[in-house]
């Protein structure tokens, strides 16, 4: 229920603002979003978590799609059952990920007649590497370094919402390039 409420908050906010004017933006929606969100919710996880992320000098737009682009890496690196154990256990970051915002970085970029800043085609099938993250990170705009400003915020927000080693571990070391010690 939730999740069809942000995506139909989503939706309106889309229908509302592009037939009137080119200016949306996903962080129209994340305030949209955030300003109708239960307290406690996903989205307001969600929200809270591309706020912090913003305090890095990051449009929410950056902050989406940077997090998509990190979340996709470890969709792709590790085992299946890790992430949907990431995933049920942070509802905030699937919000965040491919399907769910991460997802309309794409479509708001192409609306807004720039090209997807996480690649074309599917951006699970993009990520595989950090460099491939750092590619994302320059298409939106930011230097690929930010991966080691993000990346900290991020494993902060997960280790919040009591994901705890060794899958905290695993995650510092594919954001970081380090191997797990």
């Amino acid at each position: 229920m939730i999740k069809q409420t942000c995506a139909l908050t989503f939706a309106l906010a889309l229908t509302l603002t592009v037939g009137g004017a080119n200016a949306f933006s996903l962080g129209d929606a994340a305030k949209l979003t955030s300003a109708v969100a239960v307290p406690g919710s996903s989205a307001a996880q969600s929200a809270e978590l591309v706020n912090k992320l913003s305090a890095l000098n990051v449009s929410p737009e950056q902050a989406v799609g940077g997090t998509s682009a990190l979340l996709n890496l470890a969709k792709n690196q590790l085992p299946g059952t890790d992430y949907s154990q990431l995933l049920s256990s942070v509802p905030a970051l699937a919000d965040l990920s491919s399907g769910g915002l991460g997802s309309q970085v794409g479509a708001v970029s192409g609306l807004l007649g720039k090209s997807n800043p996480l690649g074309g085609g599917s951006a699970q099938d993009n990520m595989q590497s950090l460099g491939d993250v750092g590619n994302a990170f320059s298409r939106l705009g930011m230097d690929a370094g930010m991966i080691s400003q993000f990346a900290p915020v991020l494993l902060e927000f997960i280790g919040n919402q009591g994901v705890g080693q060794p899958l905290l571990g695993t995650l510092t070391s594919l954001w970081s390039g380090q191997p797990a010690s």
